[in-house]
């Protein structure tokens, strides 16, 4: 009975729900790590393109490389943040 009571007095202590700031942060965080990952996988792919000669392959590589770091940042970033709840 000890361990429902514990249980039940921690839901009622949880927290009010984050500020608009704080979406605001989060919001701009993940935009800015997909924008950075992918734009950096576009240079390096097209910059590898020019010095090797193969034309988008490096370039579409690059891109999606950078968009799959950039969804597994996102992916650390949410979890940080709905941890610290």
């Amino acid at each position: 009975m000890t361990e429902k009571k514990d249980i039940d007095d921690k839901e009622t202590k949880k927290k009010p729900p984050n500020s608009a700031l704080q979406a605001l942060a989060v919001t701009t965080t993940i935009g800015v790590e997909l924008s950075i990952t992918v734009v950096l996988g576009y240079y390096g792919g097209k910059y590898l393109d020019g010095r090797l000669g193969t034309e988008p392959w490096f370039l579409l590589a690059g891109v999606l490389i950078g968009l799959a770091v950039g969804v597994i940042g996102v992916y650390k970033t949410l979890t940080g943040f709905f941890e610290r709840e």
